[in-house]
């Protein structure tokens, strides 16, 4: 089984209660086709870099899947035949993403401690 992130965007201009059914139909088909949902993120209305059905906002959402590629083009094809869905894109993550090490601090070297009565010589300026 391969892991797949998939966006989409939905309609905003349809209620609360109708986007969540969307939602849940496509969080359905993944689950009746044996896929498994790793992550959903609701990015929730957010203006689109260029128009789209003659839509300027649109409500996103993220799935990243674990699943057979069959699962996949169900997904896709329920995209296509809902009407309420104004774009999709389905990516393969090659591997699993790695993230990185926090980075290492360096452990400051215990100094010698100061006499504060101790006083550094300071050079005379030659006379000229």
């Amino acid at each position: 089984m391969s892991i797949y992130e998939s966006i989409f965007i939905i309609n905003p201009n349809i209620t609360d209660d109708e986007t969540a059914g969307v939602i849940k139909k496509m969080q359905d088909v993944v689950a009746k086709q044996g896929g498994e949902m790793v992550k959903f993120e609701d990015w929730g209305k957010k203006k689109l870099a260029y128009e789209i059905k003659k839509q300027k906002r649109g409500h996103y959402v993220f799935f990243q899947i674990k699943s057979a590629p069959q699962v996949i083009s169900e997904l896709e094809r329920t995209f296509k035949l809902t009407d309420q869905v104004i774009k999709y894109l389905t990516v393969k993550l090659e591997k699993e993403l790695r993230t990185r090490p926090a980075p290492k601090v360096k452990k400051k070297k215990p100094e010698a401690k100061k006499d504060p009565r101790a006083v550094k010589p300071v050079a005379e300026k030659p006379a000229a």
